[in-house]
């Protein structure tokens, strides 16, 4: 009888170190996937790079931003001219 509760109580302890080591390694990927790490790991490292790409990315937003500004106005000019046209040849 003691020989079976030892026995349980041994893998009991196994047990709980391997979750101890599963729930150690869960919160260190947890810390490296926070938004600063993710930040840190991924940002050049010189200024200079830094500045270049904070340009590129603006000039892209500006460029997207013209595109999706124009693209309804210009949709919409050709829909009432073809909707003018179409009236007057009545």
């Amino acid at each position: 009888m003691d020989r079976e509760a030892d026995v349980i109580r041994s893998e009991m302890s196994d047990t709980r170190a391997q979750l101890d080591r599963k729930l150690r390694l869960l919160e260190s990927r947890a810390k490296e996937m926070t938004p600063r790490a993710y930040a840190r790991r991924h940002m050049p490292d010189y200024l200079a790079e830094r500045v270049i790409g904070a340009v590129l990315t603006l000039i892209g937003v500006r460029m997207a931003w013209k595109m999706f500004r124009r693209r309804p106005r210009v949709r919409r000019r050709e829909q009432l001219r073809a909707a003018v046209t179409a009236r007057r040849s009545w």
